[in-house]
């Protein structure tokens, strides 16, 4: 199993970088890897919420994903699990924690398997993880970008 764990410290109050990475609508705002999100249930999210989506691996390979939150503490955690076709997984939790100053710390963590058994490991290995490490610098910098350069009212929306 890959893993991928990001931390970046945004200036947003925990609760409004929260309820803006929760925002399903807005999640291909920030997250360049999500290229569709559909089905979607109850909003705000809770823990049971099942969603689908399309994402691009390592830049161009798009993955049809089922998602479940399994977890959600509001305004500081929340872990998804999905599956995928021909047996791949994932793990996602964003974690939020308070700073001083009106800051707070955003760790993300993602644990996948790739479809495929060992060659798909070995493909993840040599190609696919290092832009799956790019892709979550990415978005966890359009993070930064958009909820720092918005004021408080639209970055809720």
């Amino acid at each position: 199993m890959a893993h991928i764990a990001r931390t970046i410290e945004i200036a947003r109050p925990p609760e409004e970088i929260f309820d803006y990475i929760t925002d399903l609508d807005r999640l291909a705002e920030w997250a360049t890897m999500v290229k569709e999100t559909r089905d979607l249930g109850d909003r705000p999210i809770k823990q049971g919420t099942t969603f689908s989506q399309t994402i691009k691996a390592a830049g161009s390979v798009d993955i049809d994903c089922d998602w479940h939150v399994k977890q959600l503490q509001r305004p500081r955690h929340v872990h998804y699990e999905a599956t995928a076709p021909d047996g791949g997984q994932m793990q996602m939790s964003q974690t939020i924690m308070p700073l001083d100053g009106g800051r707070s710390k955003v760790e993300i963590d993602l644990d996948y398997d790739v479809p495929g058994g060992v060659l798909g490991q070995i493909a993840d290995k040599l190609v696919f993880e290092g832009q799956n490490e790019k892709e979550a610098d990415t978005s966890l910098e359009n993070l930064k970008r958009i909820l720092e350069g918005a004021s408080s009212s639209s970055a809720r929306r």
